[in-house]
């Protein structure tokens, strides 16, 4: 397991879809405070029409979709954002995770928000920082990287269930016309209805968009399913691709300081 998903596993806990891990795969501001994109224009797509791994009147190929999405994330800088939030029964659950990361200048931010902990990785300059918090504990920790930056620069598990394979993989989704966003030409796909033959609970409600460029790329995805004992909200978001400045954390130069 990656430092990066050192407190995932708590999603396990309560997760509410049943068999849906896949195999493993805008704003100026980062939300977390730390870092601001680079001027520069979006990436043209082109036209919508036909993205890869869709049919004309639906989303016919999740797989391919998420595999558009990881190779395009791995070989360009990127920042998007995951949510996962839940409720079953008593027991919730809110995760969070941001990501800014430059190939250009290998420096990577990773903060990971969850209900009972942060995790956060900055990675710049051959050196790996770590601050996480848990139960009112707090760690530090400053470390030689070891390993490729590309290799952390790739999105990991992109396909499973707590990801946009979760997400894809839910349900049915319609074709909706074409939106323009960030100067981009997406196709835009609307849940029309629940897979619950993946789904361990009696589905009350549920609705979910799905926003694809013509390469085939996931721009946008989100997705909120009503059940008897609780909900399930998912989404995934691609802020930037190209020209993303990952800038250094305030609370890396406290770690320098005491280190």
């Amino acid at each position: 397991m990656r430092t990066d998903r050192l407190a995932l596993v708590a999603v396990g806990l309560l997760v509410v879809l049943a068999g849906c891990s896949g195999s493993p795969g805008g704003s100026g501001t980062d939300p977390a405070g730390n870092g601001t994109d680079a001027p520069g224009s979006p990436v043209a797509d082109g036209s919508a029409t036909s993205p890869a791994g869709n049919a004309s009147t639906g989303i016919e190929n999740a797989s391919a979709l998420v595999a558009a999405t990881d190779q395009r994330l791995a070989t360009t800088d990127h920042a998007f954002t995951q949510t996962l939030e839940q409720q079953a029964g008593e027991e919730s659950l809110t995760v969070t995770q941001r990501t800014r990361s430059s190939l250009t200048d290998e420096r990577r931010l990773f903060v990971f928000d969850a209900t009972s902990e942060t995790n956060r990785i900055f990675v710049a300059d051959g050196t790996q920082y770590l601050d996480a918090v848990a139960d009112g504990e707090t760690t530090t920790r400053r470390a030689p990287f070891e390993g490729s930056f590309e290799a952390r620069h790739e999105p990991e598990m992109l396909g499973g269930g707590e990801s946009l394979g979760g997400i894809l993989r839910s349900g049915n989704y319609t074709a909706a016309g074409t939106v323009e966003r960030d100067g981009r030409r997406l196709a835009r796909f609307e849940l029309v209805e629940a897979d619950r033959s993946r789904i361990s609970e009696t589905v009350t409600d549920a609705s979910g968009e799905v926003l694809v460029g013509s390469d085939g790329v996931v721009y946008d995805a989100a997705l909120r399913i009503e059940l008897e004992s609780g909900y399930l909200n998912q989404t995934f978001r691609i802020e930037r691709l190209g020209d993303v400045t990952v800038e250094r954390p305030d609370w890396v130069d406290e770690i320098d300081e005491t280190g």
